[in-house]
């Protein structure tokens, strides 16, 4: 038999909706231990379900923590729609720190890809950002974007934070982050094995 929030006691069906609305409104990804509907493998599937219906997805951080994000279908069509799209130059921005950060470092086997969150991470500085022959990113530009990324939660917030990857990050689906990081490997290597197998699952010919 199927469960569903009506089948629930009032009790878990209060500790699913609770834990629902705690992986919304968290900033930093909810330990299972803190919530009985996330540690409980059959309520969790229930927190997910919910989250559904709103066209959101239960993302697991880690190993026993989680956070909520945009169901890969939902995102597809906001993005087709415009909605929560970046401008031009701050992608272009936010695509210089993750290469400076992720990219580089894992091709030189230097770092995790796995764990876009680590400190660990060798964060770039406005600099290394503008050190590039496109006058349109220059360092008035650069900051007032980085600026706007910080805002936005898209890479780490404060002033005098670093310039890696933002809470945003982590409510990413699985599939998302590897469309991003393949997205970066056809950029940085596009002659490389890995490039073409990514051209050939996806069904398309390197350019």
């Amino acid at each position: 038999m199927t469960t569903s929030l009506a089948t629930l006691s009032s009790r878990d069906r209060d500790a699913v909706l609770n834990a629902a609305v705690a992986v919304e409104e968290s900033v930093e990804p909810v330990p299972q231990a803190q919530l009985a509907a996330l540690a409980d493998p059959a309520l969790r599937e229930l927190v997910g379900q919910s989250l559904l219906g709103a066209g959101r997805a239960l993302i697991r951080v880690g190993e026993d923590a989680w956070i909520s994000g945009y169901d890969d279908t939902v995102a597809d069509r906001l993005a087709h729609e415009g909605t929560g799209v970046l401008a031009p130059i701050d992608a272009a921005v936010l695509t210089l720190v993750l290469l400076h950060a992720v990219a580089i470092p894992a091709a030189r086997g230097t770092t995790d890809t796995t764990d876009w969150s680590s400190d660990d991470l060798p964060a770039p500085d406005v600099a290394a950002l503008t050190a590039n022959r496109d006058r349109r990113l220059n360092e008035r530009a650069v900051r007032a974007s980085l600026r706007r990324l910080r805002d936005a939660g898209v890479l780490r917030t404060g002033l005098r934070s670093k310039l890696l990857p933002g809470p945003q990050f982590r409510r990413l689906t699985e599939d998302r982050r590897r469309m991003i990081w393949e997205n970066m490997v056809v950029a940085t290597a596009p002659g490389s094995n890995l490039a073409r197998a990514i051209h050939r699952r996806r069904g398309a010919a390197p350019t």
